[in-house]
């Protein structure tokens, strides 16, 4: 008898327990809090006043259309110090329901178990994320499996001192240019202008041999990461035509510099770049010496060129996954806060119909660049031939050993012999 009472009182505790949970749970006047893991200033290494500006109107938006969530931040984290502050986060299992993830850190985070898989959650909403551009969803994307979606993009294009090609009698590149119409310009203007001997004026500065790899449609490795292509006949092909760029130069480093004081006719740039240093006061303080624009990198039209995104996770860990879900939508899927973004920042929205709105078209001539010298249809055909890192965890790891080997291969007049090798080890490294 005193055995029954007691499983009696515990049936009712535990009833009772679950009825409380079931009530507290579905109380519409619940107030939650989600946390939003973000960095301070730009992604892209560019200046950026008020980073939290555009952030704090979403959040007020959010918090208007849902009276029952509120969202808080950490302020303060520098980009430099936000990947070691997320990573102490995972592993102390304490990170936010929502959270940026930088380009360079998807591929180590999605082999963790902290980052939610949003194929649930997207759902039967497959229409929506086509309104991204493929390339900008497929950076957040692991085996048809979606663990984060992207925030903002920042596509390649190529900077051009218009005033030294007018001096050579050299016409501005199409947007169709070739690897080889690039090589040709750049052997022409490599030259001794003074007549004492020795080379001042250059092709180009700041293009590497990954560029180039892309821009001849060769692949250095497959999709999963288990195979390295880097002593193929594609790869060798292009890197050649890479060490034939770099040795007009002589033995000469050409640097940046070099380019802003109008010795060089072409340097690689990003978007953010450009509409930065476009724009009043750092217009001046860099480029004001020369006329210059960019042009879609050459072989583009042709082949996929690797565009850095920006974007944003829910935890796994998250005990507020639809709320998350709903601020993650408004983050990356709404149109007026992306048009917002590419207002304030210096990259590009994700979104095909905000980077191709009059508002876009619009926003670009007040930037100072003219009507005609960066068009939002020209950055949408840049967006739309782009693609995405693989997505494999040693990929930054292989990557660093193959640049650092190639690079010096090249300067060392030794790819053919150092190919193979070089190959075998990352195959090794890939294999551990």
């Amino acid at each position: 008898m005193k055995t029954n009472r007691l499983r009696d009182s515990l049936i009712i505790f535990v009833l009772s327990a679950l009825f409380i949970a079931i009530i507290y749970t579905n109380n519409p006047d619940r107030i939650i809090t989600l946390r939003l893991g973000v960095y301070a200033g730009s992604s892209w290494d560019v200046p950026y006043a008020d980073s939290y500006h555009l952030v704090d109107q979403i959040i007020k938006a959010f918090e208007k259309k849902h009276p029952h969530v509120k969202v808080k931040y950490v302020s303060g984290i520098t980009k430099e110090d936000y990947s070691s502050w997320l990573s102490d986060k995972l592993i102390q299992g304490q990170q936010c329901d929502v959270f940026m993830v930088p380009t360079d850190d998807f591929n180590l985070l999605s082999d963790t178990s902290g980052l939610e898989n949003l194929n649930s959650l997207i759902g039967n909403s497959y229409t929506d994320v086509k309104a991204f551009y493929p390339s900008a969803l497929a950076a957040g994307e692991v085996n048809n499996r979606v663990y984060a979606l992207p925030f903002e993009s920042n596509p390649m294009m190529m900077c051009v001192n218009m005033d030294l090609l007018k001096k050579e009698g050299i016409n501005l590149p199409s947007q169709n240019w070739t690897f080889q119409d690039f090589y040709k310009i750049c052997r022409k203007v490599t030259k001794d202008t003074d007549g004492n001997g020795e080379l001042d004026q250059f092709g180009v500065t700041g293009y590497t041999w990954q560029e180039a790899l892309e821009e001849n449609g060769a692949a250095l490795f497959n999709d999963d990461g288990t195979e390295c292509y880097l002593n193929s006949e594609k790869v060798r092909k292009a890197l050649s035509s890479y060490a034939r760029l770099v040795a007009l130069n002589g033995h000469i480093k050409v640097s940046q510099s070099d380019f802003d004081t109008g010795k060089v006719a072409f340097m690689p740039m990003s978007l953010a770049q450009y509409r930065t240093y476009r724009s009043y006061p750092y217009r001046v303080s860099r480029y004001s010496k020369f006329r210059w624009r960019s042009v879609p990198m050459p072989g583009s039209s042709r082949y996929k060129i690797h565009m850095p995104t920006t974007l944003f996770a829910i935890s796994s860990h998250s005990s507020h996954k639809q709320a998350a879900w709903l601020l993650l939508n408004d983050l990356t899927l709404d149109v007026h806060n992306q048009q917002a973004l590419f207002k304030e920042s210096s990259g590009s929205s994700v979104l095909k119909k905000v980077m191709t709105s009059k508002t876009t078209q619009k926003i670009l001539k007040n930037d100072n660049m003219g009507s005609q010298v960066l068009t939002s249809q020209t950055i949408n055909q840049m967006m739309t031939s782009s693609s995405s890192s693989p997505h494999f965890k040693k990929y930054n790891e292989v990557m660093e050993l193959a640049n650092n080997e190639v690079t010096l291969a090249i300067e060392q007049g030794s790819l053919d012999s150092d190919l193979p090798s070089i190959e075998s080890r990352i195959e090794n490294m890939l294999t551990k």
